[in-house]
């Protein structure tokens, strides 16, 4: 029943199919995955939150099912649960509210330590753009703490984290030299060619602020050397910044802001004043950040369907205004289920045990000090 309802797009019947499900048989995990999809595919932005956490109860039935998995594998070792709580953590991000403590409360769930790490990036970012430094700084630790357990020369520290740590230092304390330090740890590390990018672009911005231009041009040089990125645009842009300080000729340092604009970079005051309003490459840009703020609006108004069963994402879908008023009592009653999840999963966070909570058995991270010792 709750699969047919599910078929034929009629998402809210389809929860409370799966819901009634869950409440019969609590360890059913194709229920507890179904139950998700349905409320993700519903689009209502309110419960993102819910649907995240109910994918983050499917994680906890998925490891209790799966076969034993080893907390220090690798990114992408965690079976059938790691893939489940991913999809939750990336729909945790995109909710409007709640975003810091619906990550926090999944993170309880992770059961591996390149998981668990992962997730309180995630947190430390996310309490970085709220102006929590001190949350971020420390989150950022944790997780890189999480990595340091496994005893894995090829990858001892996490990158992300480490660069963040760098970038707070740099933006947030004005120490260029702590950024420096924090890169170096992290620079004969292996590393994706993304992640190199994004290293060398802060050290050459750290080296920058020490005046030391010619190494900076140097570093950002590096990262221009590397495979293509998403941080591509901001190499082009420093190494522009640091030409110009370097008393370069003008003909490069245009070539690097516009190449910094045509890969994506919004328009700067600098590389506006550098190529003027009427070259080709700014006015791109302008018009591409005009559309952005414009496709950004339209976006929250945007149907789309989604959930782990058909690998879609989180949409936004306005309700009918010839829908019956019992549909839309049902629809009250309907969330007041998804909304206790998140109360559910705030008494499972402990702010004092950062290695995840416990599902019918002591949490496989829990083990990892213990096992670390041995």
């Amino acid at each position: 029943m709750a699969d047919a309802y599910l078929d034929k797009g009629q998402y809210h019947m389809a929860s409370k199919q799966f819901l009634k499900v869950i409440k019969k048989a609590p360890d059913h995990l194709p229920a507890h995955l179904g139950y998700a999809t349905a409320l993700e595919r519903d689009g209502k932005s309110k419960q993102i939150s819910a649907v995240a956490l109910a994918y983050g109860n499917a994680t906890r039935v998925a490891i209790v099912q799966g076969e034993p998995v080893d907390p220090f594998v690798k990114a992408g070792g965690g079976g059938i649960a790691e893939n489940i709580l991913r999809r939750a953590v990336k729909i945790a991000k995109s909710a409007p509210s709640q975003r810091l403590e619906t990550l926090r409360i999944l993170s309880t769930h992770a059961h591996t330590a390149a998981l668990a790490s992962d997730i309180y990036y995630e947190i430390g970012l996310e309490s970085s753009s709220s102006g929590d430094v001190s949350s971020a700084k420390e989150a950022f630790a944790i997780a890189n703490e999480f990595i340091t357990t496994r005893n894995d020369e090829e990858s001892r520290f996490h990158i992300g984290s480490i660069v963040e740590l760098g970038r707070l230092a740099l933006e947030g304390e004005n120490d260029a030299n702590k950024a420096i330090e924090y890169m170096n740890k992290a620079k004969d590390a292996h590393m994706e060619d993304g992640d190199h990018v994004k290293l060398l672009v802060l050290v050459g911005r750290a080296h920058m602020a020490l005046g030391e231009i010619e190494v900076a041009i140097s570093e950002l040089t590096r990262a221009l050397s590397l495979p293509e990125s998403s941080d591509t645009q901001n190499a082009h842009y420093e190494l522009a910044i640091a030409l110009s300080k370097n008393n370069a000729d003008k003909h490069e340092v245009d070539l690097h802001f516009e190449k910094a604009l045509d890969l994506g970079m919004d328009p700067t005051a600098e590389a506006i004043e550098a190529l003027g309003e009427r070259n080709m490459s700014v006015m791109r840009a302008l018009n591409r950040q005009y559309y952005k703020q414009f496709n950004n609006q339209a976006d929250s108004v945007r149907p789309s369907e989604g959930g782990i069963l058909s690998g879609g994402g989180v949409g936004s879908q306005s309700s009918s205004i010839f829908a019956s008023q019992q549909a839309n009592e049902d629809d009250s009653a309907q969330q007041s289920d998804p909304l206790s999840l998140l109360e559910q999963g705030a008494s499972a966070y402990d702010s004092n045990n950062v290695m995840g909570g416990a599902v019918e058995a002591e949490s496989n991270l829990s083990n990892l000090s213990n096992r670390q010792a041995k």
